[in-house]
């Protein structure tokens, strides 16, 4: 049986977590221990404990002296997290095909209609929400304490990444994940070990993708696609509107 502490900690660590996935704590915002005891309604001790975990992680910087940042998780660190989670993504559902029980795998089936529901009414939050648990049956199927750790900490940073660029999760986007995520636990579910592999690498050939199209995202659809290309921009219509004056100019000279 788990301590009152251990729960405290593990109820602070989600609270935390959530806030920061979500983007509730903005990413290079700054915390401290008492503001987010005051807002998640829990002691100091316990949120000192989980932001100490969450430092780890990478979800949080903590400073000597200094402010508790919320890390921001930028396409570069997103490519890193990608290159890290195929492998043990992959072994983590070949792992949880070999040893998911029945309870499990019936709970594989409800989540896999649950993912599905969401992209069909086109809830990208609930999607990731639902996402969130299909990662957790996944990694408790497996058997693996360490995978278990270093899973949880991948999936944690990579639905912040999807939270931040949750408008591109429209449409075909949020279909497409959705199926990966739907996919691979249908195939646990019937202990198809080959294609749950099969089935977690189109995962993560759509992150890949995904990931690839959010480079543009924080410009807006209406605005130019790089800084450079706004500056361009910029440019020629200073140039377009004085050109006049200078031919004007070169006429009164003459």
């Amino acid at each position: 049986m788990r301590s009152d502490n251990q729960t405290l900690r593990s109820q602070a660590y989600k609270a935390i977590e959530d806030l920061i996935v979500t983007g509730a704590l903005a990413p290079g915002s700054t915390v401290t221990e008492g503001g987010l005891a005051e807002r998640t309604g829990i002691g100091r001790t316990p949120i000192r404990e989980a932001l100490q975990r969450l430092a780890r992680e990478g979800l949080v910087s903590i400073r000597p002296r200094a402010a508790i940042v919320i890390l921001e998780m930028t396409h570069s660190r997103q490519i890193q997290l990608l290159e890290a989670r195929a492998v043990l993504q992959e072994q983590t559902v070949r792992l949880a095909a070999r040893r998911a029980d029945v309870d499990q795998r019936a709970r594989m089936l409800q989540l896999a209609q649950a993912v599905d529901d969401a992209a069909r009414i086109g809830d990208s939050e609930l999607y990731l929400r639902v996402a969130r648990d299909c990662h957790l049956i996944l990694c408790e199927a497996a058997r693996n304490e360490f995978l278990d750790r270093f899973m949880g900490s991948l999936y944690a940073l990579s639905r912040q990444f999807s939270f931040t660029h949750l408008r591109l999760l429209r449409g075909s986007n949020v279909v497409r994940g959705a199926a990966t995520h739907a996919a691979i636990l249908r195939a646990v579910a019937a202990r198809n070990e080959a294609e749950a592999a099969r089935a977690s690498k189109r995962m993560m050939d759509f992150l890949l993708e995904f990931t690839a199209s959010s480079q543009d995202d924080r410009a807006g659809p209406s605005t130019p696609r790089s800084a450079s290309a706004a500056i361009s921009t910029r440019a020629h219509q200073r140039a377009a509107a004085l050109a006049p004056r200078k031919t004007a100019l070169r006429r009164a000279r003459r």
